[in-house]
């Protein structure tokens, strides 16, 4: 059993062990979460309270109060009406001109909208001239890119501020089946690693992540080759029983191992720095890397033992 070589398997709770694995955050394409949504509304509210020439708050009812007044209604209102025009195609007698209907209008997009609505909405305002002249405003949105687990990232392509995915569909779908395939396997080691890993990620703890993406390759080795107590003599082992056919491919590994390694408070105590200098970016690779190579470890194990019993 996969729990017999890790020490805090026992400490966790069941739904930790046996609980589905889900992709992290920024590798879910097609959604947006919740404390993203929050962060953009959180945002854009802070921006039409700011700008207001009085602002009463929220009433009983956490509606806008009829007596807002804004100074910058026509900037923001600008916004909104071209979005409703152009990517809506409403009519100009349904889109609704005070700027009560354009905070609201705001907030149920952004808190209910589909992720493509979202993302759609974001975009529209980083590339309105109004962003040009609050760069505050724009730079803020950027950053809640940065500061929350979601799947898609800010880049100015060809001078116009762009989304665009951290990775493919087929990158994700890939790490899914990979990931479902050392489930099937019973690794249950191997598995509760990379749910952590993907906590992990969702929490911005990415050397953590990076961690126990390492430990589910290693469980999964070491469960092939229970005589092995570490990677690199595992890897080694699985090489010289014809699990690992391709030696370049073991020392890649190997290679990502010793990155680990060397990089300060990953898998070693930190040196002279606050936090181990590694982001979501390589968090996400190492989690999709070590999860298709403790897939594909299961994967030529299986087909070892399917070969082995027709030779009996």
């Amino acid at each position: 059993m996969a729990h017999e070589h890790d020490d805090d398997f026992y400490k966790l709770t069941f739904s930790q062990r046996e609980g589905e694995v889900p992709l992290p955050e920024p590798m879910r394409l097609e959604h947006v979460p919740q404390r993203f949504r929050q962060l953009v509304w959180q945002i854009i509210d802070g921006e039409i309270r700011e700008s207001s020439d009085s602002y009463y708050g929220l009433n009983s009812n956490n509606s806008y109060d009829s007596g807002v007044r804004f100074s910058i209604e026509q900037h923001l209102g600008s916004i909104m009406h071209l979005y409703k025009f152009d990517v809506l195609g409403m009519l100009h007698d349904q889109m609704g001109y005070g700027p009560i209907e354009s905070a609201h209008f705001f907030k149920g997009l952004i808190t209910r909208g589909n992720y493509h609505e979202v993302l759609t909405l974001i975009e529209f305002v980083l590339r309105h001239q109004y962003c040009s002249r609050n760069k505050n405003l724009r730079k803020a949105l950027i950053a809640a890119f940065d500061n929350t687990p979601v799947a898609y990232f800010v880049k100015k392509v060809n001078g116009r501020f762009t989304i665009m995915p951290r990775m493919s569909k087929e990158s994700g779908k890939a790490t899914q089946q990979a990931i479902q395939a050392i489930q099937n396997a019973e690794m249950t080691g191997a598995s509760t690693h990379l749910r952590q890993a993907a906590e992990h990620i969702n929490a911005q703890q990415f050397a953590d992540s990076i961690a126990d993406s390492i430990h589910a390759v290693e469980s999964v080795a070491r469960q092939i080759d229970p005589k092995s107590q570490a990677l690199s003599p595992a890897l080694d082992s699985l090489e010289k029983a014809g699990l690992i056919k391709h030696t370049a491919l073991k020392e890649a590994f190997s290679k990502l191992y010793g990155y680990t390694s060397d990089e300060q408070g990953i898998r070693h105590a930190l040196l002279n720095k606050d936090s181990a200098d590694v982001g979501v970016d390589e968090a996400v690779f190492m989690f999709g890397a070590c999860a298709s190579f403790a897939a594909y470890l299961v994967n030529i194990h299986r087909q070892m033992q399917v070969q082995e019993d027709h030779e009996q």
